[in-house]
């Protein structure tokens, strides 16, 4: 055995990196601990430097570090000379650590700071990084934004970045990360206000046919898939008023935009008077489409008003008065009106996406991307088509069908809400809607529902999803009979509700009963057949809380 070296077991081995990294954690804390005295004393020294230095170099994900290292670097009381030297020594040791991890948000969020407190920077070093870090990873949305950050500070063309993401594209079409920046380049140098094309009509066309010979080159890559939707969605981009209502007592207001994210200035003004009017919000304060107010003095004599108005930022809007309503009335009627100028390049992407299809009859992609072209083209002329592709879509891609149900609820009930939107006039505003026996799953765009009286959405599948109805505000009678609703719980306050048909569900819950009918004090009629609750609840309960109250549990 002599001459021969020891193997040691796996215990011994288990055992050594065990007290190794006790070792790394007790040294660990104890380097926090001092840095964090020295943050706390104000010693901004070359120790802290270095001791956040070796920990970062190891772990440089920590950005509480990289945090004490800028306030160091605000607080000392460097030369001009050494604050530069360490300038370029930070930009050293981000690099380093980007080596490690080069998706580390705190890494590169600490080089972007760096560098603009830099007199001098070297832009075309930062883009040769920015080069060798796509290069080895095309997907880094991190380098990406970064880049993108270095070509606004160094005045790098627009022109210059789209030819950019033309080679990246060329180089490789499932670079998802160049489609997307590619349409961020675009929308800078192209951008339109239009609703329907996110870029100018003649660059719209170009687009279509690079996306289209993408797709077709690899039918099953995602990357040019996605930048299809992109050219096909709507894009709004402002806030608007879609449909305004005034009675004596009450003003309603319905905004169309796809998220609100900034507080949103609307006044009422009758007569060029700023009424004075507090604004419910509807479904919430932070995305709230659906505004009402009652007025404490309500409006005497409507038609002998001579103008009432909405300003929404800044943008002033005309009501009219409409004799049959007894109403002040302003409707946008825009998305009845098609304003696709390149409808004969829409139809040739569908026929050769049909074509396609019968190629590659699972290939999920060509099938909802007909199914939004279709949608932008003519919703009532395709609505059959777009509706078996969508239950193809089910079978083909099983996983995701939920989404194309819900995808198949909102354009079938967009679709019923157009047509119904046709046969009004520019004066009238429809009070009832029946989407009954649709096999509906959700109610996408609900802020669209807001002044029905009356609405039917029995025998669908809405279930859970009663969250949703918060903006049903004026219905007085609501019907969601056989919908497998299981619980009231999430339904919001519907103020003016006097009729609720919930027959045949699965509500099991009497004090989710009584609570409903607490909160709903208009409440007439409660139809509660068919439904487990039926054979326990007490209706003594419920008549104490409204006497007046038609309970029909048979």
């Amino acid at each position: 055995m002599h001459g021969r070296v020891k193997v040691r077991t796996t215990a011994e081995q288990e055992e050594i990196q065990r007290k190794e990294k006790a070792a790394k954690i007790a040294q660990y804390k104890t380097n926090i601990a001092i840095v964090f005295q020295k943050r706390k004393d104000e010693l901004w020294d070359d120790e802290l430097l270095s001791i956040t230095k070796h920990i970062l170099l190891s772990n440089p994900d920590i950005y509480t570090l990289w945090n004490i290292r800028r306030e160091a670097f605000q607080k000392n009381k460097w030369n001009e000379e050494e604050y530069k030297q360490m300038l370029e020594d930070e930009m050293s040791l981000t690099e380093n650590c980007l080596r490690a991890n080069p998706k580390s948000y705190s890494i590169w969020y600490q080089r972007c700071w760096v560098i603009e407190q830099m007199p001098e920077p070297d832009w075309k070093k930062e883009l040769g990084l920015c080069a060798k870090c796509l290069n080895l990873d095309e997907r880094n949305f991190h380098c990406w934004d970064y880049r993108e950050f270095v070509v606004q500070k160094a005045g790098i063309s627009n022109e210059e970045e789209l030819e950019f993401s033309n080679t990246k594209i060329l180089n490789n079409i499932s670079n998802y990360s160049s489609w997307h920046y590619r349409s961020r380049i675009l929308f800078k140098m192209f951008g339109t206000t239009s609703e329907e094309i996110p870029i100018v009509d003649e660059k719209y066309r170009e687009e279509l046919d690079l996306v289209i010979n993408a797709t077709f080159t690899d039918p099953n890559d995602t990357s040019a898939w996605f930048y299809q939707r992109w050219l096909l969605d709507k894009h709004v981009t402002t806030c608007r008023l879609w449909r305004a209502y005034v009675k004596k007592d009450t003003a309603v207001v319905v905004l169309d935009n796809n998220m609100l994210i900034k507080p949103v200035s609307l006044s009422l003004l009758v007569n060029s008077e700023t009424a004075d009017v507090e604004w419910q919000l509807y479904p919430n304060e932070k995305f709230a489409k659906l505004r009402i107010a009652e007025f404490a003095n309500p409006l005497e004599d409507l038609n002998r008003i001579k103008e009432i108005s909405i300003e929404l930022q800044e943008t002033v809007y005309q009501l009219r008065y409409s004799d049959s309503e007894d109403a002040w009335i302003y409707k946008n009627n825009s998305s009845l009106h098609k304003q696709n100028s390149n409808d004969k390049q829409l139809n040739e992407q569908l026929e050769s996406y049909n074509q396609l299809s019968k190629m590659e009859p699972d290939n999920k992609w060509a099938l909802l991307t007909e199914v939004l072209l279709m949608k932008k083209i003519d919703l009532s002329k395709f609505c059959t088509n777009i509706l078996n592709n969508l239950m193809t879509l089910s079978k083909v891609d099983s996983f995701r069908s939920n989404y194309y149900k819900d995808l198949r609820s909102r354009l079938l009930v967009e679709y019923k809400l157009h047509e119904m939107w046709k046969e009004e006039s520019n004066l009238e505003i429809r009070s009832k809607i029946d989407l009954s026996g649709l096999s509906l799953t959700s109610l996408h765009n609900n802020h669209y529902f807001s002044l029905f009286e009356e609405v039917n959405l029995g025998a669908n599948y809405l279930k859970d999803h009663l969250y949703q109805f918060s903006t049903l505000q004026r219905c007085t009678k609501l019907s969601l009979s056989s919908n497998d609703v299981t619980s009231l719980k999430h339904f919001p306050i519907v103020r003016n509700l006097e009729f609720l048909s919930i027959r045949n569900n699965k509500l099991a819950s009497t004090e989710e009963i009584l609570d409903f009918v607490k909160r709903h004090e208009k409440l007439k009629r409660l139809d509660l057949r068919d439904n487990p609750v039926c054979d326990e609840i007490d209706t003594t309960k419920i008549r104490e809380i409204n006497p007046y109250l038609e309970i029909c549990l048979q």
